[in-house]
């Protein structure tokens, strides 16, 4: 776990001991993709965005931003809803917004019966 995902973990934790998220979670088997962070019953999801402003980041190249794209894109038609975090939004505000999503949104298992691409 990056520093920044520790941090948000323990702010989530102050703020949100009752809304379980997992870590790490393998959301589209046996595609290597995982989730920083998510809440399965909402299908809601957490993205950590560390290294942004690195010339040379994972997420910052165009590989890494077309691998991120489509993890993004398969999500979405699995009905997943992802919030992507940098390393300064993590605090109360967006993680309010995060709770609220998950304690408004449907309750539906994870998983779709779609043909992934």
């Amino acid at each position: 776990m990056s520093h920044l995902e520790q941090q948000f973990a323990d702010l989530w934790l102050s703020l949100y001991p009752d809304i379980d998220l997992h870590s790490e979670y393998r959301f589209i088997p046996p595609r290597r993709y995982r989730w920083d962070f998510c809440h399965l019953k909402s299908k809601v999801a957490i993205e950590i965005q560390g290294g942004v402003w690195m010339q040379r980041s994972g997420h910052s190249g165009g590989t890494g931003l077309v691998k991120d794209y489509e993890k993004l894109c398969l999500a979405a038609a699995l009905g997943w809803r992802v919030f992507l975090l940098a390393d300064s939004m993590i605090n109360d505000e967006y993680l309010k917004l995060i709770a609220e999503a998950i304690e408004h949104s449907p309750r539906q298992p994870p998983g779709a019966n779609i043909e992934l691409i």
